[in-house]
């Protein structure tokens, strides 16, 4: 570039997408509840074996114990984003907000995984033991992880309630058993709680207060002075106002995939610039970015949906 688009350099224009897209997407909730894979096909097939047995006390010869057999595949999908602009608009653009639209362009790219995961959670699909992902009982394991509270206003829940249903979630995933009838989460400590705006400050008295009323302790302190973590999220994209969602994120293999796969950097953001035959035959410069990716929910007992009634 020279001249009046001196300023208008494709290598900076490049730089502010990827930086966006980098920066947001270290901020993101999704690596905390999810496994991230990259893969070079259409689909990937995930299995798991279930649980491997119990010890069992000596009887003369080992017990065989098979497995169960689960899988899990995951289709990716083709998602993009393109900008254009006029190339009289880029020569009288002196403040660079061209080169801000497509950073933001870098952001909303990189909150795809957000997206396709709350959309994922909110549809609460069939699960791989065929029962819902958030049901009263599944069908490997003892799992009850589709929860209700009663609260004075379900879409308002006082610090004391939220402190209460955080506690009552965490406790129910503690009880989960696998297939073999050991408890799932039996070491865990780490959670993170995801609720809408609405409840945000609900959930933030919940998790710093010391007490939920006049003399009344927050119970919740004293479970963090044990060495419970819980990373608290708001979510804007979830629709529903009375709904929580409690996850394990210690857990060796996690609760969510993310499958994306690897584009080289050509391929993952395109420019058509002022010198480029579409500049020429229609005055106009553009940009596009692309994801090959795909979000799926995997493990049921590391998750639990709150309903506040």
């Amino acid at each position: 570039m020279s001249g009046q688009f001196s300023s208008f350099s494709l290598r900076n224009i490049e730089g502010s997408y990827f930086w966006s897209l980098e920066e947001t997407q270290a901020a993101s909730w999704v690596p905390l509840i999810s496994d991230m894979f990259t893969t070079d096909q259409p689909y990937e097939i995930y299995k798991w074996l279930g649980s491997a047995p119990s010890m069992s006390t000596w009887r003369g010869e080992r017990v065989r114990s098979g497995l169960g057999d689960y899988e899990l595949s995951v289709i990716s999908d083709k998602f993009d984003s393109t900008l254009a602009f006029d190339v009289d608009d880029v020569r009288r653009d002196k403040t660079g907000q061209i080169v801000r639209r497509v950073s933001e362009m870098g952001q909303k790219a990189a909150t795809l995984p957000q997206r396709l995961f709350t959309t994922l959670l909110e549809a609460n699909g069939t699960s791989y033991d065929g029962a819902a992902f958030f049901a009263d009982a599944h069908n490997t394991g003892t799992v009850d992880n589709n929860l209700t509270y009663n609260a004075a206003t379900a879409a308002a829940p006082t610090s004391a309630e939220m402190s209460s249903a955080i506690l009552e979630a965490i406790q129910g995933m503690y009880g989960f058993l696998d297939d073999t009838g050991d408890p799932c989460n039996e070491f865990a400590t780490n959670f993170m709680v995801m609720v809408p705006t609405n409840m945000w400050q609900p959930l933030v008295a919940a998790l710093k207060d010391v007490f939920t009323s006049a003399g009344v302790s927050n119970t919740l302190q004293s479970a963090a002075g044990m060495g419970l973590t819980i990373t608290p999220v708001v979510n804007p994209r979830l629709a529903s106002t009375t709904q929580m969602y409690t996850f394990r994120t210690d857990a060796p293999v996690k609760m969510g995939i993310w499958q994306e796969e690897s584009l080289p950097g050509g391929e993952a953001f395109k420019t058509l610039g002022i010198d480029s035959d579409n500049a020429f035959w229609r005055e106009e410069v553009a940009f596009g970015a692309k994801r090959i990716a795909q979000a799926a929910l995997g493990r049921y007992e590391l998750a639990c949906l709150t309903t506040f009634n």
